[in-house]
């Protein structure tokens, strides 16, 4: 009987060391997750203003081929 306590006793300290180091990697994703969702939010912002200035830029080409269309007369 105290043989089976004994294996009993080594399970339960098996199975909370697992449970520890399971705590622990469930903290280690959820510190990169949090890490990664900032950054996927910078990330969408710069993208954003990139986005703003391609359109501003075909503008002003467009707004500069119209006015050489203008000026030379030709297409």
């Amino acid at each position: 009987m105290a043989d089976i306590l004994d294996k009993k006793d080594q399970e339960i300290i098996t199975l909370k060391k697992e449970l520890e180091r399971l705590a622990e990697e469930n903290s280690n994703y959820e510190v990169i997750s949090k890490s990664h969702k900032e950054l996927n939010g910078e990330l969408r912002k710069e993208l954003n203003e990139v986005k703003e200035d391609n359109k501003k830029l075909a503008k002003q080409i467009e707004d500069m081929q119209q006015n050489y269309i203008r000026i030379d007369g030709k297409k």
